[in-house]
Order: C-alpha cells, then sequence, then structure tokens
C-alpha cells in the first residue's frame, strides 16, 4: 500500500497542474510567476523591468534600476501552493542581477495503511531557486542567462523520494523605440530532473525526466493611448503544443492599473497600484511600501479559480 501511495504522489503533480503544461516534468514550474504579468495572460518576455521579470526573460534585469525585495503567494484549490521570494539589483556600473526561490507544495497529504487508517502526513515539496545576471549593451539591448537549482522531495515517513537537476535561460531584449520592445527567450535548456528510486521499489533504478524545452518571443507595445499598454508572447516548445499569449494594461496616473489577458486558453484578469508613483504618497512613508499586485485566474477544467497577490518593495 506504501508503494501504491508514493506512485501516486510522484504522478499527482501531472494531473494537479495539467493545463497544457502538465503531463511533462518540471510542469508546476511552468505556470507563471507573480500577479502582474498572470494578469496580462503569462506575458512578460518584453515587458518592463521588475521582481519578477527574470523568470520571463534573463535579459531585463539588464536594465533594472531599484533595489527590489519580492514576494508572491497563489493562492490554488485542492491545497496547492506556489511561493516566490526574491531579491534584484542592479550591479555598477550597468548590469543586473537577481536571485529568487519557488517553492510549490500539496497540503493535507496523509499516509494511509491497508486498512485505510491514516498513520501519518506527507511532506510534499518542489523548488527552484534561481541566479540570474544580465548586462546591457547600450540603451537598446541587454542579454541575460539564468542558472537554476531544481529538487523535489515527498517525505512519507520511513522512506523519502528525492530527486534534483540543473538547468539555465537565455533572453534577448532589444528596445526598438520608447514606445517598442521585443523580446527572444530560451527557457529550460538541458534542465533535467533526476531522482534514485531503488530504495523505494523493488525493480527502481536511477530515473531522469528532462523538462521540456521552451522558446519565446514577445512584444510590448505602448500605444497611442499614454495610458494604455500591449503585451504579446508567442510560445513553442520540443514536446507542447506552441501557445499564444496576450496582455493588456490601464494606467491611471502611472500608479494604478487595471490588466486583463488570454493565456493559451483561459482570460485572466488583475490590478495593481505602484505606492511610490502616486502622488499623495510621495512624500508620505507609504511609498517604501512599493507595489502591490493582485491577478484572478478562472478555472481551466474545474479544479477552481486561483487567487494571486504580489508585493514588490523598492529598497532604494
Amino acid at each position: 500500500m506504501k508503494k501504491i501511495i508514493l506512485a501516486a504522489l510522484l504522478l499527482l503533480p501531472l494531473f494537479l497542474y495539467a493545463n497544457g503544461n502538465g503531463g511533462y516534468a518540471g510542469s508546476a514550474f511552468r505556470i507563471g510567476l507573480g500577479a502582474r504579468a498572470t494578469a496580462l495572460g503569462n506575458t512578460g518576455t518584453a515587458d518592463v523591468p521588475n521582481g519578477y521579470s527574470f523568470y520571463y526573460n534573463p535579459a531585463l534585469t539588464g536594465f533594472v534600476k531599484n533595489k527590489i525585495f519580492s514576494l508572491s503567494s497563489n493562492s490554488m484549490s485542492l491545497d496547492r501552493n506556489l511561493n516566490f521570494i526574491g531579491f534584484t539589483m542592479k550591479v555598477p556600473p550597468a548590469a543586473g542581477f537577481s536571485i529568487g526561490w519557488i517553492r510549490i507544495s500539496i497540503g493535507d497529504l496523509y499516509r494511509i495503511n491497508g486498512i485505510g487508517e491514516i498513520t501519518g502526513d506527507i511532506d510534499q515539496s518542489l523548488n527552484a531557486v534561481y541566479f540570474n545576471f544580465a548586462r546591457p549593451f547600450g540603451e537598446k539591448l541587454s542579454a541575460g542567462l539564468s542558472i537554476k537549482y531544481l529538487w523535489e522531495s515527498i517525505d512519507f515517513g520511513s522512506d523519502v523520494y528525492l530527486s534534483n537537476g540543473w538547468g539555465w535561460e537565455f533572453g534577448l531584449l532589444y528596445r526598438i523605440s520608447d514606445n517598442l520592445s521585443a523580446a527572444l527567450v530560451a527557457r529550460d535548456l538541458a534542465t533535467k530532473l533526476s531522482a534514485a528510486t531503488d530504495k523505494l521499489f523493488e525493480f527502481g533504478g536511477t530515473t531522469t525526466d528532462a523538462l521540456p524545452k521552451t522558446y519565446l518571443a514577445g512584444l510590448r507595445w505602448k500605444t497611442f493611448y499614454p495610458w494604455l499598454r500591449v503585451l504579446y508572447d508567442f510560445e513553442m516548445s520540443d514536446k507542447q503544443a506552441r501557445k499564444h499569449h496576450f496582455g493588456a494594461e490601464a494606467l491611471y496616473q502611472n500608479a494604478v492599473a487595471l490588466r486583463g489577458g488570454y493565456d493559451a486558453d483561459r482570460f485572466t484578469f488583475g490590478a495593481g497600484i505602484n505606492f511610490r508613483n502616486l502622488k499623495a504618497m510621495k512624500k508620505s512613508m507609504l511609498s517604501y511600501l512599493g507595489q502591490l499586485d493582485y491577478a484572478f485566474l478562472p478555472s481551466r477544467h474545474g479544479e477552481g479559480s486561483t487567487h494571486i497577490f504580489s508585493w514588490q518593495i523598492f529598497l532604494d
């Protein structure tokens, strides 16, 4: 019975995070990061730099101007959680750096014996730590590289399932004009998760799962209306279907934002407020609160909706 439960747990992420990103290793890492980008249809390869930029395009941090401490939390159905903590800063004279930790877990998992009795808890988590460096070449072009370490742990008492691996990602950003930017990104190049299962299964051994290689091309356009921005990302993979991501953001006084988008097969919604840009807050302590963002993602397959809250604190 214990082996059956373990096997089910290893397959669980394929179903709980299935949305076109599921079915392959590391599917939970491809659902998006931060409320701003996910509300904009999971776009962001050509967006303005922020505390979550490294996830969408490693090159974006080359143009970062602030020291940013970032937090994000996804509240999902079925006791799923995605939390993030990170730090981004400019590296003098002309570069940018980010470090971030994504932790994904499923709560309320229990061990059950052969007669159906609960015998304890199961601790499960999937993690990724990113190290990102980007360098601009002039005022228009930036190139960036992210290296990430991934690991998964399922502790169900007497035995522990562990897998880990390394991967890297590369991105380019080009500012065509003050109103238009273009980007190219390659994700999960040579990224793999390896696990030794000989102690867990009778016929176990070493298993290696490669994450799908993903390639994106994106645009960001500051439209003829000074309060409206439009974003688009095209995504293709060596294992998955091609996807289109659209996003639009309407700004009031460059401080309050309403957002909407289309993420491959569903509409997305959100809002945000930048306290630093609020005229009434510029000389108050509230300006140090930074930027708060919220996103609402409707259910795809009846699994329930998702609420995302993100907070960026500007440290300078």
